[in-house]
């Protein structure tokens, strides 16, 4: 079984050493000692993946275990990071609160309380990164459903399945039969339109006549050649007269 890596954060070398002796005893694997946040970088640039960080809260340097840990949650957002601290101050735990540690343990410590506030934090570490993953595929599967949701209003909205094959794209106005677009003339388009706007439904042929000649009557034969070449064009029941009084375009 593959041993846990945890990498020491801390500049008192007598510590370091200490914590790397002790760590070995408890069958962990320190992967790194580094004094200040100059060496820690450089070790993960190496290569050195750690599962799990010991962090002194004061380090020698410009930078301090606090916003050393803050600064390392970007880069290595699931790694946990448990404080070393031989201050107890409500103030300082309190800024170390902030950076999400997952665990405090008071110098000097006992053996004892550094295993379990290994385990401790391994996993809740664990339990929080198995949640965030959770919640990352829910939010995934939330997005893509959302998505194919649009995509079926915007097909529904768009388009009108008719009967015998036929579909109406109603944006590019253009009639489809299987995938080959029909050939219209631009009125023969015009009554395809008007009868999928008011698709499965009696639309009357005053109706019809106005929203193609709308500047005078067109008079019926006119009408009646226009969609007897229409019909021709298409299936002979997909529009159907309605008792003399109309036009329906026939839907699935």
């Amino acid at each position: 079984m593959q041993k846990i890596k945890i990498l020491i954060v801390e500049d008192e070398s007598i510590i370091a050493i200490n914590l790397k002796e002790t760590l070995k005893e408890l069958g962990y694997e320190p992967c790194g000692v580094a004094p200040n946040r100059c060496k820690t970088m450089k070790l993960l640039e190496e290569g050195v993946i750690p599962d799990l960080i010991l962090m002194d809260i004061y380090l020698k340097g410009p930078t301090t275990g606090i916003e050393l840990a803050r600064e390392l949650k970007n880069t290595l957002p699931n790694v946990p990071v448990v404080f070393l601290t031989a201050n107890s101050e409500i103030s300082t735990i309190k800024k170390a609160s902030e950076t999400l540690a997952y665990g405090y343990i008071l110098k000097p410590y006992k053996k004892s309380h550094l295993h379990a506030a290994i385990e401790v934090a391994l996993e809740k570490s664990k339990d929080d990164t198995k949640k965030n993953h959770e919640l990352d595929a829910a939010e995934n599967i939330n997005k893509t459903l959302s998505h194919q949701l649009e995509l079926v209003k915007e097909q529904k909205s768009r388009t009108v399945k008719l009967k015998y094959g036929y579909l109406f794209d109603k944006q590019t106005e253009i009639l489809y039969y299987g995938d080959e677009p029909v050939k219209l003339t631009k009125k023969e388009t015009q009554i395809i339109k008007i009868l999928c706007n008011s698709a499965g439904y009696n639309v009357s042929q005053e109706q019809i006549e106005y929203a193609i000649w709308q500047d005078e009557p067109a008079g019926y034969a006119a009408f009646r050649s226009v969609l007897f070449r229409l019909r021709n064009k298409l299936h002979k029941d997909l529009i159907t007269t309605q008792n003399n009084t109309g036009y329906k375009i026939e839907i699935i």
